[in-house]
């Protein structure tokens, strides 16, 4: 049997300064002031407005992508696009003033918490919410430093929801208007970086802002844990890792004791563990995000990964791939949550082919991508260099004992923005085979650039799970075909000029996928946000002769084998649950 062992291993960076605007003064247009003002009336004065996303989205395909973008950029932080927003109003009249619901009428945020109406949901979640608080303003627990200023300032944000209505600073929303995020990719959000994941996440939590939500960042595994536990009437689902949510749903102690199932022929290490120490999390509010999804072993490196001893699709979720979001419209039950583009390329004036420099740009961040097997040889681009017609520029971060290809010459890592505008002045990007399924992509494309994509394998298949394999480095994008994107083999030097060749003397429009347009993906964000994870999650029980699914088997052990899982939750350790108030009555 494998040893459930683990190692520490956790990121850390530089500080760097944070700063969050939440001005609601911004310069729109009437137009949309209009449609501001009417939403808010509306959502203020009428609790049974039902305020239906789609039919905001219908309204905002009426106007041009950039137009939406502004409309997208002038929402102050108070109105939403998204949901039902009911808040904590009794039913009632458009005309009158907004009532506090039965249950919590009479209740006051200044008073001790015993004094709580025990029916109130709202005076749970508001003591809730300011324990947690308190818990990051002494900042005490195992965190990732550079969270914590967002974290209080969101948390402070919405226990206003929670005030009684009658209070100045009460505001309207979501029943549970949390996310709870333990992804690193998440969090690295707060601190600008630039990588494919950190850029879909990026456009999400803005997302996630215009529909009304908020996210906290509360990683390492350990603090998400324990404020799950202590929040749990605030959240709306929880987003992680493959890993940790493996982790956890393997882990009697932090799944709860009614959804713990031991994996296929896996060890049942509920056994010996006393009622007070087992877990409390439902596994329905575990959401995974990842970029690349659960991908099946004939065309992944899974079976190193995972141990899987079949093809086929799985999940590293038992509930299924339902609860997997991937920026990707993925094989399968996966949950596409797609990424947002608009509101940065938009901003970039477009060159004419003809005010372009007369270079192409390699795509590659790092010079051991050169080194790669499977990737065209060195001598590739050392000829490509040498060719008189035009200039080869790379911005490649040269690592020590990986040398770049002799006769390329870097110009050094550039910020987001300034490489946003350099692959808006030449007129292509030529993808060298790393990294794969970049969204560098359609940066370029959507700055009117054309774009070199290879393929690693004379013959390739294009269906189902190989669009996104490793036979190429970006498989849908190649799929767009030209005149936006040109392929070559990687292993064939005439097929590589001829490519960037024909892509530089190209003039493209500016193009943006439909699904990367902001009403569409505003569209699956709200629909993914509105899915009733918990009558799903019966669902999927009901369909398994009324039992929870277990992982497939060797995961678990395979994931603790290779050090990957997280240290299981000590014995002894008791649930950090909200203390309960016997009632008055």
């Amino acid at each position: 049997m494998v040893s459930l062992r683990w190692t520490p291993s956790s990121p850390t960076l530089a500080p760097k300064p944070i700063s969050r605007t939440f001005s609601q003064k911004r310069n729109l247009s009437f137009l949309v002031i209009g449609l501001f003002v009417l939403s808010f009336l509306l959502l203020s004065l009428n609790p049974n407005v039902q305020q239906n996303s789609l039919e905001h989205l219908d309204r905002l395909k009426e106007w041009s992508s950039d137009k939406a973008q502004s409309l997208a950029e002038g929402w102050s932080d108070d109105t939403m696009i998204g949901g039902t927003l009911k808040g904590w109003l009794a039913d009632a009249d458009a005309n009158e003033h907004p009532k506090e619901k039965k249950e919590c009428r009479g209740w006051n945020h200044t008073l001790s918490e015993d004094n709580d109406p025990p029916n109130c949901l709202k005076a749970r979640q508001y003591r809730q919410t300011m324990r947690v608080l308190d818990r990051e303003d002494k900042a005490e627990h195992d965190h990732w430093y550079f969270t914590l200023i967002h974290n209080r300032e969101t948390l402070r944000n919405i226990s206003m929801c929670f005030l009684p209505v009658s209070d100045p600073d009460w505001r309207l929303c979501h029943e549970k208007p949390l996310i709870l995020s333990g992804w690193w990719y998440t969090a690295e959000v707060i601190t600008g970086a630039t990588t494919g994941e950190v850029i879909w996440q990026s456009s999400i939590t803005k997302q996630l802002k215009m529909l009304g939500y908020s996210f906290i960042a509360v990683g390492p595994y350990l603090n998400w844990v324990e404020v799950a536990e202590m929040m749990p009437d605030v959240y709306h689902l929880i987003w992680n890792s493959d890993l940790d949510t493996v982790t956890c749903i393997t882990d009697p102690r932090c799944i709860a004791k009614a959804h713990y199932v031991p994996p296929e022929d896996g060890e049942d290490l509920s056994v010996g563990v006393p009622d007070e120490e087992r877990g409390v999390i439902p596994i329905w509010a575990l959401g995974i995000v990842d970029y690349w999804g659960a991908r099946p072993r004939e065309m992944s490196n899974n079976k190193y990964w995972w141990g899987l001893t079949e093809d086929g699709p799985w999940s590293y979720h038992p509930l299924g791939q339902e609860w997997i979001a991937t920026p990707w419209p993925l094989p399968g039950g996966h949950y596409h949550l797609p990424y947002s583009i608009e509101d940065y390329c938009l901003k970039m004036p477009i060159k004419s082919h003809e005010e372009r420099e007369n270079a192409a740009l390699i795509l590659a961040k790092r010079s051991s991508y050169f080194h790669y097997p499977h990737v065209s040889p060195p001598e590739f681009w050392t000829n490509l260099s040498q060719v008189p017609d035009f200039e080869l520029l790379s911005t490649v971060e040269v690592e020590e004992g990986k040398p770049l290809p002799e006769g390329l010459v870097t110009m050094g890592k550039q910020s987001r923005e300034n490489y946003t505008e350099l692959v808006g002045s030449v007129k292509a990007l030529v993808g060298m085979g790393a990294p794969p399924i970049s969204p560098s992509i359609y940066t370029s494309l959507c700055q009117a650039t054309p774009v070199v994509i290879p393929h690693f394998q004379e013959k390739y298949r294009m269906d189902g799970w190989w669009l996104y394999s490793s036979w190429s480095q970006h498989g849908p994008a190649i799929a767009l075909g030209e005149p936006w994107v040109y392929k070559y083999y990687a292993h064939n030097y005439t097929d590589l000029e001829t490519a960037v060749r024909k892509a530089m003397s190209t003039s493209i429009e500016r193009y943006i996928p439909e699904d990367m347009k902001l009403t569409y993906t505003l569209s699956q964000l709200s629909k993914y946000l509105q899915r009733d994870l918990k009558l799903m999650f019966q669902d999927v029980r009901d369909n398994n002769a009324g039992k929870i699914p277990r992982l497939k088997k060797g995961a678990r052990e395979r994931c603790y084998e290779l050090n990957r899982c997280k240290k299981p939750l000590e014995a002894g350790r008791i649930p950090n649950i909200p203390p309960v108030f016997p009632s008055k009555d």
